[in-house]
């Protein structure tokens, strides 16, 4: 391969590597685009609830985006389960300082639930 042709398909390569990372679902802050993370009291200790808190805003705006009692049964298992796993880890963290992760992962693993449940 030509240099200019290997620099053409290097710099396309580069633009689609960069046009997916920008498009990604979740923000740079490991949080689905569309949730709103958690805020540490400005003095104090935050409690761990207040993860939990954030969580289920963010469970209640989907479940009603999807028709609330109406939505799918299986959609709102879907929920149910990374709600469940949310519970388990603050459970084990035990502080708002050591559960970012939970917040994390059930946010992520809600993003994913399908209303449709295809």
């Amino acid at each position: 391969m030509q240099p200019r042709a290997r620099l053409i398909v290097a710099t396309g390569v580069l633009f689609i590597a960069f046009f997916f990372l920008a498009s990604s679902p979740f923000a740079d802050s490991g949080y689905p685009a569309d949730y709103k993370p958690s805020k540490p009291a400005a003095t104090g200790e935050t409690n761990v609830l207040a993860r939990f808190g954030s969580i289920v805003t963010y469970m209640n705006d989907k479940l009603n985006a999807a028709g609330g009692k109406d939505s799918p049964q299986c959609y709102r298992n879907c929920l149910t389960a990374g709600m469940n796993g949310v519970l388990t880890c603050i459970e084990l963290k035990n502080t708002y300082a050591k559960s970012e992760s939970c917040e994390q992962d059930g946010a992520q693993k809600l993003s994913v639930c399908d209303p449709k449940c295809q």
